[in-house]
């Protein structure tokens, strides 16, 4: 019997032991997107507490929390809108994940309602939870602050160390990340600027003021705009506006409420025009016409010039895609990009320069192979002097990456958390309907070839301190679909909005944007198109096309009441 008794404790004794040597070191939770219920638009309270209880749950060396775009993409594939528990359980598996924390926010009124659960993902149960009620987000914050540390005691089984810390920054927000998102959440996720004013068709982020301008559009022209520019041309003074179709160049003025065609340039009908651009990039006081031209795969781009009274082909055949950016100095940049093998933009990316009479490589630019040069800048955001790449990817999200010489398919590849990603859009932005089919006709691709290696030469994104501040912000188009993005080799665009974005530490705030405009924009620009002095927001606009109900589009101009 003593044997007996000494062979059990022995055994206690070991299956202790073992469990503390077996005991996990480290857990790593998965904070989901909390569910939204509203008729307002209350974005920035899911972001807000999603980022404050990732920050709060995370432990050195206890508890990692799963990348935010990586939950992000499991809950769009999983499909489900509302989450039972069992999906967000599912979730948690895949990315392998110990617990998943999510949940919903409610409002009604000026009331907030929010329900969270924490799920232990091999066993599928909830033994932590919050539930409550409040009339203002001072008091949603302590509540998720007490749902955090909660969560942090059930798994570790301990306090947070920073419990008081928590606790004082909800007391009096300083400076740190926390503090600017709880300072993010009270004012709606941006900053209270009433840039709103410049224009009455612009509707204001923060607050609907009185306006003073509206926009003004030109005649119909009976084509389907694929890009445009602006810049003095001609050298007569005064700039001009420079339109590409399919395979046209048209160089427009506009005198008063007139838009005057000025020249006409006819290209080959088996061209397709992809791009222009206007800047001096060969610094000779002359403004280049840059144009983007591809003849089934073979890129044939060419830079015309105004010599003696006429437009020249002052360059030809340049084998690469092309286009202009602003720089943070204000100097533009000519960037280059060659076709790639499977996939049209999979490739480096240059800077072009003037050299011996030819616009060629320079240095290779520390942007990640995969992005392409349209719909791509870089600026430093008003924060030092290091310069970010902000780009669209290729399911038209906005992105800020660290310069990188890391591939795409490595910054966003499932599970990881590059340093180099420093935010990506929920929403999306861009779109473009300049579909580059890629396919050798001569070697007779497949359909599946087709539809797997196609791509959209998307549109700009333009940098520029509208309310002198010192800090740029940035304005983007998004278009839209009646049909979403579902397709990728159709995107049907009907309608439009131009936005005004600004950083503010956290991620892109929204300061304005239009109202819906009808028809999709091709391309625009932020330049002097009446010579007045002042820079207007110029659209390309496409209102529709098609053989049979004729393509149709305008030049489409905002004013803006910039600050001095």
């Amino acid at each position: 019997m003593k044997k007996t008794i000494s062979a059990i404790l022995c055994l206690t004794i070991i299956i202790v032991m073992a469990a503390s040597v077996w005991a996990k070191e480290k857990y790593t939770v998965a904070v989901l997107p909390f569910s939204l219920h509203s008729a307002d638009n209350i974005e920035y309270v899911r972001q807000g507490i999603g980022d404050m209880l990732s920050s709060r749950i995370a432990v050195a060396d206890k508890i990692v929390v799963t990348r935010k775009e990586a939950a992000q993409e499991a809950l769009k594939k999983s499909g489900a809108k509302d989450l039972s528990m069992k999906d967000a359980q599912d979730i948690g598996k895949k990315l392998n994940a110990d617990y998943v924390v999510w949940g919903s926010i409610t409002k009604i009124g000026k009331s907030i309602s929010i329900d969270g659960k924490l799920i232990d993902v091999a066993s599928g149960k909830s033994d932590v939870g919050i539930s409550s009620e409040s009339q203002t987000l001072d008091e949603v914050i302590p509540k998720i602050n007490d749902f955090s540390q909660r969560v942090v005691m059930h798994i570790t089984g301990s306090a947070p160390q920073t419990q008081a810390a928590a606790t004082a920054t909800v007391a009096a927000p300083g400076t740190s990340r926390e503090s600017q998102i709880i300072a993010g959440m009270k004012t709606g996720g941006r900053k209270a600027t009433f840039t709103s004013m410049i224009n009455p068709d612009f509707i204001d982020a923060t607050d609907p003021l009185a306006r003073k301008r509206g926009f003004w559009m030109s005649q119909q022209f009976k084509a389907e705009f694929n890009g445009m520019d602006i810049g003095d041309v001609n050298r007569d003074g005064k700039n001009e506006v420079v339109v590409i179709d399919r395979h046209n160049i048209y160089i427009y003025q506009k005198i008063d409420n007139d838009l005057k065609l000025l020249n006409e340039i006819k290209g080959k009908f088996y061209h397709q025009y992809i791009s222009v651009d206007v800047a001096d990039i060969n610094k000779d006081g002359t403004p280049e016409i840059i144009v983007t031209s591809l003849n089934n795969r073979l890129l044939n781009s060419f830079v015309l010039q105004y010599e003696n009274d006429e437009y020249k082909t002052i360059a030809s055949n340049i084998r690469y895609f092309l286009r202009v950016i602003d720089t943070s100095s204000g100097i533009p940049m000519l960037l280059g990009q060659t076709y790639g093998i499977d996939k049209v933009f999979e490739t480096q990316i240059y800077e072009m320069i003037w050299k011996d009479g030819k616009y060629v490589a320079g240095d290779k630019q520390k942007i990640p192979l995969g992005l392409s040069i349209y719909g791509l800048t870089m600026d430093t955001l008003g924060s030092g002097t290091t310069e970010k790449i902000i780009a669209l990817d290729e399911l038209d999200y906005l992105m800020i990456i660290d310069k990188t010489n890391k591939p795409m398919s490595r910054i966003l590849s499932f599970g990881f958390s590059p340093d180099e990603l420093i935010w990506r859009s929920d929403t999306v932005y861009g779109g473009s309907n300049n579909y580059i089919a890629n396919i050798d006709r001569q070697k007779l691709q497949s359909q599946e070839a087709e539809q797997n290696e196609s791509a959209f030469a998307n549109l700009r994104i333009l940098m520029f301190d509208t309310n002198k501040d010192g800090k740029k912000e940035m304005i983007i188009v998004k278009n839209i679909s009646s049909v979403g993005r579902i397709f990728k080799n159709l995107k049907l665009f009907t309608s439009s909005e131009i936005y005004n974005l600004e950083w503010d530490g956290l991620g892109m705030a929204e300061n304005w944007r239009t109202k819906r405009i009808n028809g999709y924009v091709a391309d625009y620009c932020f330049k002097d198109v009446d010579n007045d002095g002042a820079p207007e927001i110029v659209l390309a606009l496409v209102k529709s096309v098609g053989a049979s109900i004729g393509s149709k589009s305008h030049i489409v101009v905002y004013e803006l009441e910039v600050s001095q």
